[in-house]
């Protein structure tokens, strides 16, 4: 298998599990990833979800190697392997359930977009981040292009494309990529810390906030402050607002369904 994957509770990891590769992606690990990310999804009893790389590499992006076996045709590979990618790259941002992207070591090229999807995001010191696709010959691709000016701007994209900078784990934070970098050795603890957080979070509430954020960018301010309204609403009348409530009333921690 080209992933593994863990479960703790509530709490679903995915492992990018080609770590002699730097977990470069292929089709087969692609497709693999799309189902799992989407059973995740679907799973009634997951509340939060990890995605993380073995080794040293979250990922290095497609794997170049099958790439030269499709020659002079790399690009139909590189279709077929980006609507895998592109379908892990949407649920990961449509999906309620919050993800926790753990950023282990290199993030790179067709990783990018899904590496950069979630709603939290934990590097180590070691990680770093490069585009990658010019090298290759190819447009950037698996989301890229869609989440990084919306993460850091046109012009920071710009200078990750086409000035083909790498950034390290500081600079990550710096720029807005990742919440937090934590040393090579604390990443899997602390992450574990983040899930077991929001997954003891209210599931409506998380999930409505999602998806307010992501149709932020193509709302008015008008419709998006009516969709926030008409979600503290059905947030407001749900088991959880009333634990909630109850729980700061009574001076103690929620303990949420």
């Amino acid at each position: 298998m080209t992933i593994i994957i863990e479960n703790n509770k509530n709490i679903r990891t995915i492992i990018l599990n080609r770590p002699e590769k730097l977990n470069s992606v292929n089709l087969k690990m692609a497709t693999e990833l799309n189902q799992a990310v989407n059973n995740a999804a679907n799973d009634k009893s997951v509340q939060c979800l990890v995605i993380t790389g073995n080794g040293r590499a979250f990922s290095s992006g497609g794997d170049v190697n099958e790439m030269g076996e499709h020659l002079p045709k790399a690009g139909d590979l590189f279709y077929d392997l980006t609507e895998q990618i592109h379908s892990i790259f949407s649920t990961i941002l449509r999906m309620e359930k919050p993800v926790i992207n753990s950023l282990n070591g290199v993030v790179a090229g067709g990783s990018l977009g899904f590496a950069l999807a979630g709603d939290y995001r934990i590097a180590s010191e070691s990680a770093k981040i490069l585009s990658a696709h010019f090298k290759r010959g190819f447009v950037p691709a698996g989301g890229a292009t869609y989440i990084l000016p919306r993460l850091i701007g046109l012009g920071k994209t710009q200078a990750l494309f086409f000035g083909g900078k790498t950034l390290n784990a500081v600079e990550m934070l710096e720029w807005g990529l990742v919440h937090e970098v934590v040393s090579d050795e604390e990443l899997k603890q602390r992450t574990m810390e983040m899930a077991k957080e929001i997954a003891a979070g209210p599931k409506t509430a998380l999930a409505e906030t999602k998806k307010l954020l992501l149709e932020s960018e193509r709302l008015s301010l008008d419709e998006e402050l009516k969709k926030e309204r008409e979600k503290n609403k059905d947030s407001g009348n749900t088991g959880d607002a009333v634990e909630g409530i109850k729980a700061f009333l009574e001076k103690r921690e929620p303990k949420f369904e």
